[in-house]
């Protein structure tokens, strides 16, 4: 981030990092389909000082080695085709697996009159696992680190119309590697499964040579009624006058489908108008608009309304540009030890979810997309957890029109004190941190941006949390901030480093203790830490490894009746999770419905009528909510539990260690 004026304004490869989604005034070359790739195990093992060359700084003779590296992949045979976006190691595929670096290569054509009038042209990559390096007409334009948001290059000056040749070089580092650990983020085997290739949308963008790179959109509620500031970063090649515009309309209806902001936005009613001169300096501005919204609804899991900015850029008659996003008017802040939405105390009923599908794996369409959120609220959730990486940004724009409170998060996943180290020193948690935060901004679903899940160590965990914790609060002021812990009343980790709300994993009667064991816990958390929001992040049980259907949904219902009677003290709780998903480790059945979304296990119903009961009181009492289904004595061998530490280990009857081998792992690490 650099300041401009009174803000900052996030920066990539040497420009703005903008605002994202398709724009009815511009360009678009669309860049999916048809790829030739070759898979490249040699090219991963280059060194440079001793540091795999994907890794090392990128400096002229890091460029000179991959360009070497780029020129002597075009002339192998062994090429195949392949489209793009896709995964190129799922399960079943003949790179099954496969972690390294594979090469893409794609010819294709700009229209003639694409580049006059001095226009500028962006290269867009919504995602590509784990390092990209990217050439352009034999020219290098850049690399990016990280494999879950966007990146962008200008590519004005080497684009030509006609054939054009973009070749990318994509490097999945193989996990629990010597390459990997404490590097890349995330470095261990992770439980989930780790797809590369280009998985998300590629594409090229045409703008003029002024043009809005940012729109935020910041509400702000007020004794009565509500504000807009709206923060429009305008880049100017050589300055001059221009004229901004801002409209603001009603969305139409809830539930839209269609991506684009500009699709669902009702031009028969104008909330909002405004204009001002500009005087444009040459490079970058940022202009402040605002207006008062008294009249507008409040954006709500109930009541998902939404609204449609769009600014225009305009010089004469001549329109330079127009960015659309929509937005909700929707307050989150924490007031004591309850998370208020809009003012009012709000419990979360939740579900989490991995973005994972069989043979796609991450590269998801829309429409799968918006079907799993449809699932989630038909289960009757009001509250999501993308784990444990930022998801497609379609997942976002639907949970703001479904009516979803979403927590988002990075991939600091079971780090040690070097990894903490180290990322305080390369910055590339904080730059992921950043990218999702600038990426996602003006989504209203998204009340909490997570900065680490199940990680050890204490003092170098604090120093980073604190780090990025300052760096989110100053891009965005708006969110709460947390991470997930695993259970450890001593963990004051949280605290410490001055995040917003407590989250903590759970899994008595699964990893430790016994299910009853959840309500002194919970108790234990409110009395040492009285003053902080308390979430249970995850709790969660499989239904393979010979537990089945019935033992999973009852556990669910024995964990929730312990919950519903914490409801005083715990804001909400996440089931880990709403689908089954693929993992390098095992394969995991934690969901309420398969892999393939074809069948609606017992869980499903049981979280579906426990989240759409509660917090229903009947007549005489508080409802058993484990009235169906009690189908087992117990659920899982107990394991002996005293001050947050593991006394006694034993297996878990018919799991094995199969499923939930590694959060289990991870669990009795915490044994002194």
């Amino acid at each position: 981030m650099k300041g401009v004026g009174e803000y900052p304004v996030p920066f990539q490869s040497g420009g703005v990092y903008p605002t994202f989604g398709r724009q009815p005034f511009r360009l678009y070359v669309d860049l999916s389909g048809e790829w030739e790739v070759l898979y490249d195990e040699e090219a991963g093992d280059a060194r440079v000082g001793g540091v795999r060359l994907s890794l090392a700084a990128r400096t002229q003779e890091t460029v000179e080695l991959l360009t070497e590296q780029m020129r002597s992949a075009l002339a192998k045979g062994g090429w195949r085709r392949a489209r793009v976006p896709s995964v190129n190691n799922a399960r079943g595929s003949e790179g099954e697996g496969y972690q390294g670096v594979v090469w893409y290569r794609k010819v294709f054509e700009v229209p003639t009159g694409t580049l006059i009038g001095g226009r500028r042209v962006f290269l867009v990559f919504h995602g590509a696992n784990y390092v990209a390096d990217v050439w352009l007409n034999g020219e290098y334009i850049g690399y990016h680190e990280g494999g879950f948001t966007p990146f962008v290059f200008d590519v004005t000056g080497l684009l030509r119309e006609g054939a054009n040749e973009l070749v990318v070089r994509v490097d999945n580092v193989p996990w629990d590697s010597e390459d990997s650990r404490f590097v890349t983020v995330p470095y261990k085997k992770c439980d989930w499964w780790n797809y590369g290739g280009i998985y998300r949308d590629v594409y090229l963008e045409v703008v003029n040579a002024t043009y809005i790179a940012r729109l935020d959109l910041v509400p702000r509620k007020l004794e009565r009624g509500w504000s807009l500031e709206a923060r429009v970063v305008v880049v100017s090649a050589g300055g001059g006058r221009a004229k901004l515009e801002l409209r603001v309309h009603p969305a139409r209806g809830a539930g839209a489908i269609e991506p684009d902001a500009f699709s669902v936005a009702d031009p028969s009613e104008t909330l909002v108008e405004l204009a001002r001169e500009l005087d444009l300096e040459p490079g970058v501005n940022v202009v402040t608009l605002r207006a008062d919204c008294s009249k507008v609804r409040e954006w709500s899991p109930e009541s998902p309304t939404l609204y449609v900015a769009a600014a225009r850029l305009v010089e004469g008659e001549s329109v330079l540009d127009e960015v659309w996003d929509q937005f909700g008017f929707r307050e989150v802040r924490v007031k004591g030890s309850r998370i208020l939405l809009n003012g009012e105390p709000v419990f979360l009923k939740g579900l989490s979810r991995h973005e994972d599908y069989p043979e796609l794996g991450r590269a998801l369409t829309p429409s799968l997309i918006y079907g799993d959120l449809q699932i989630v609220k038909e289960m009757g959730a009001n509250f999501l957890r993308t784990a444990h990486y930022p998801n497609h940004p379609l997942t976002y724009i639907y949970a703001d029109r479904l009516g979803l409170l979403v927590w988002e998060e990075i991939p600091v996943y079971w780090f040690d004190c070097e990894a903490f180290r180290i990322q305080l020193a390369r910055g590339i948690a904080k730059q992921m941190l950043l990218e999702m935060i600038y990426r996602d901004l003006n989504r209203p679903s998204i009340i909490m941006w997570s900065l680490a899940n199940e990680c050890g160590c204490r003092d170098e965990r604090i120093a980073f949390l604190r780090d990025l914790a300052q760096a989110a609060r100053r891009a965005d002021a708006g969110r709460l901030l947390t991470q997930a812990i695993a259970w450890d009343p001593s963990d004051d980790t949280t605290l410490k480093a001055g995040l917003d709300v407590l989250s903590v994993n759970m899994y008595f009667g699964i990893f430790y203790g016994k299910v009853e064991d959840m309500d002194a816990a919970i108790k234990e958390l409110r009395k040492r830490y009285p003053n902080i929001p308390i979430v249970i992040s995850e709790f969660g049980y499989w239904s393979g490894g010979g537990v089945g259907e019935a033992r999973q949904a009852e556990y669910f219902a024995r964990t929730w009746r312990i919950i519903e009677t914490n409801r005083d003290i715990v804001c909400g709780a996440a089931w880990w999770t709403a689908f089954d998903y693929d993992s390098m480790i095992v394969f995991d059945t934690f969901g309420a419905l398969d892999w393939q979304r074809g069948h609606r296990k017992l869980l499903f119903y049981e979280i579906k009528r426990a989240y759409e009961s509660f917090p229903r009181v009947e007549e005489g009492g508080q409802k058993d909510i484990t009235a169906t289904l009690l189908l087992a004595a117990a659920v899982a061998a107990p394991l002996l539990y005293t001050v947050g530490k593991l006394v006694k280990k034993k297996y878990l009857v018919g799991a094995g260690p199969s499923d939930g081998e590694r959060k289990r792992r991870f669990h009795e690490k915490r044994v002194e």
